[in-house]
């Protein structure tokens, strides 16, 4: 038998793809379907001011998704009630494994901002002393992480100061090819003297600043600086790629389908120190979210 979702389920799903399109228009105009940021333990929603897991572990686990998805993205698809921070807890026991819903159409740096306030409350709330904050994210979550840090730690954040391991999983630091295709082929269309395409490149162009911020890795407020990554942080860069060949000329012009393997590398950075690299080869954009070899790298690192 076919499983059919429900009508909540594919609401959401309509909700999170609305908000990356246009989640900083209708959070500005107060529409229903901006996504509000929301932390879940175990598939509820947690009141940061008291809040109150089924176990509440020393050790804080957040996975944080990308651009247009849900949190079940990291829900392994034969086995829905695992994911990495799962097997995680599993491995380094005494962790809560924890999700992030937020809205994806939102600029990078406010989510970013608002991150760092949410794990501050977090952690300063959590039932047990915090002794240990990893943060996973997806494509856009690995941005928001490096947002947060740096908000984090220009506001003498506590959770900062833990000195978190941060895992960005096909994460386009250096931008990512697609959206810097759609911002080019709208500016293109914009010039052009017919005004039907003129109409085709309006279209194209009425994507969020998220999606924008994405043409470049931006994370930061406009007319910040480049930062470096958050000191005394851990920090870990997973890239995939579609074909299992390393050098396969569709590796070469696709990556993992959205992101280059030099960009989830964050290669055009300067003064990057990772604690670890790895890659995958035939796993494309999304599986980076739930696969196998992925997880034992993790545990692997974060044992």
């Amino acid at each position: 038998m076919v499983s059919v979702p429900s009508a909540g389920r594919v609401q959401q799903h309509i909700s999170a793809i609305a908000s990356g399109f246009l989640g900083d228009w209708l959070e500005h105009r107060g529409n229903p379907l901006a996504v509000p940021m929301t932390v879940f333990a175990d598939g509820e929603a947690l009141d940061l001011q008291n809040p109150q897991p089924a176990a509440s572990g020393s050790v804080l686990c957040l996975s944080i998704h990308g651009l247009m998805e849900l949190e079940s993205v990291w829900d392994f698809p034969a086995k829905p009630d695992e994911h990495y921070g799962t097997h995680l807890a599993n491995r380094l026991g005494d962790t809560s494994a924890l999700k992030l819903r937020f809205n994806t159409g939102r600029p990078i740096y406010r989510n970013g901002q608002d991150l760092a306030a949410l794990l501050e409350r977090l952690v300063s709330n959590w039932p047990v002393p915090v002794k240990r904050l990893v943060l996973i994210g997806h494509s856009m979550g690995g941005l928001l992480i490096r947002s947060a840090c740096h908000y984090g730690a220009a506001n003498d954040h506590r959770w900062a100061s833990l000195n978190p391991d941060c895992v960005y999983i096909g994460s386009p630091h250096d931008g990512s090819w697609l959206a810097v295709g759609a911002h080019k082929a709208a500016g293109w269309l914009n010039r052009v003297p017919r005004d039907y395409l003129k109409v085709v490149g309006e279209v194209i162009d009425l994507r969020s600043e998220g999606i924008r911020n994405l043409s470049r890795g931006d994370v930061f407020e406009p007319g910040t600086s480049d930062q470096p990554l958050l000191q005394g942080a851990r920090h870990y860069v997973i890239s995939g790629l579609l074909a299992k060949g390393e050098q396969h000329p569709v590796n070469v012009l696709f990556g993992d389908a959205l992101v280059h393997q030099s960009s989830a590398r964050g290669e055009r950075r300067e003064g990057w120190e990772l604690a670890g690299i790895a890659n995958f080869p035939g796993v494309d954009h999304i599986r980076l979210a739930h696969h196998p070899l992925v997880s034992q790298q993790l545990q692997e690192w974060l044992s």
